[in-house]
């Protein structure tokens, strides 16, 4: 449904055709077992076999980018007494964070699970499903800059690169009006009603109902950050990630 075709644009006298690149996702995991995340790569999307995904660290060639999948429950016990115990992925974060890979951790559980100290952007899967939530993350960070790298969007690469916390949602609707109105309803709650202010706001839908969002509401253009899928009568659900700031390691206590 979401498949991108390569881009042709008129160059003088002759069409020039865009190749864009394959890209790559590794998925490392941290408290589940090869099974389980190999389970999930045949539902994830591929953007019309432009984006591939890996559980082996190994293969070639590198991946472009990193997500580590986090059961913080398991790792550290249903009260969190062995947070000692997810320092593997909290560590791995902070390799990445301070050589400036594009790598991100999807949580499953809470962050209570987790030690405070911790550096990077950290996404909860909240209660949908890893597979759902790797899709959410797929849509708003990966397939933006699959469909439109000349324009340097906002990508998994900028949210890589900060300290920060994110929940993600995705909005449904039997039509383009009822969907737009659950979008604008969404995002003005995290601009306007959360503890902290976000840091930034990423919605993805069709552009037909990405428009009915600007028209409703102005003022989110300037505050979010939009990706516009190509038209499509059955594409009826959006795609939200939010992300707070998370204090740097300096500002956090030491235990």
């Amino acid at each position: 449904m979401y498949a991108n075709s390569p881009l042709t644009v008129a160059s003088g006298n002759r069409e020039a055709t865009i190749q864009h690149r394959h890209r790559r996702v590794l998925l490392r995991y941290w408290g589940f077992s090869e099974q389980e995340a190999a389970g999930l790569l045949p539902g994830l999307p591929d953007f019309g076999g432009q984006l591939t995904w890996t559980i082996d660290a190994k293969a070639a060639p590198r991946s472009d980018f990193v997500i580590h999948l986090v059961d913080a429950t398991r790792l550290s016990g249903v009260f969190g007494g062995a947070r000692w115990n997810a320092m593997g992925p909290v560590e791995a974060m902070q390799r990445a964070f301070r050589r400036g890979a594009s790598e991100v951790a999807l949580v499953l559980g809470s962050t209570h699970h987790l030690p405070n100290r911790r550096q990077g952007c950290w996404i909860l899967s909240g209660a949908r499903s890893l597979a759902t939530s790797l899709e959410i993350l797929a849509r708003t960070m990966i397939e933006p800059l699959l469909a439109a790298p000349e324009e340097r969007p906002w990508s998994i690469h900028e949210l890589a690169a900060t300290n920060s916390l994110c929940v993600l949602s995705k909005e449904m609707g039997l039509d383009r009006d009822t969907l737009a109105r659950r979008v604008v309803d969404a995002v003005r709650t995290a601009l306007n009603f959360s503890y902290v202010s976000p840091a930034r706001v990423v919605v993805a839908a069709e552009v037909h109902v990405m428009n009915e969002v600007t028209s409703l509401n102005p003022l989110m253009r300037e505050r979010t950050r939009m990706f516009r899928r190509p038209p499509s009568a059955l594409d009826l659900s959006a795609e939200v990630l939010v992300a707070y700031p998370w204090p740097a390691l300096a500002d956090l206590p030491s235990a």
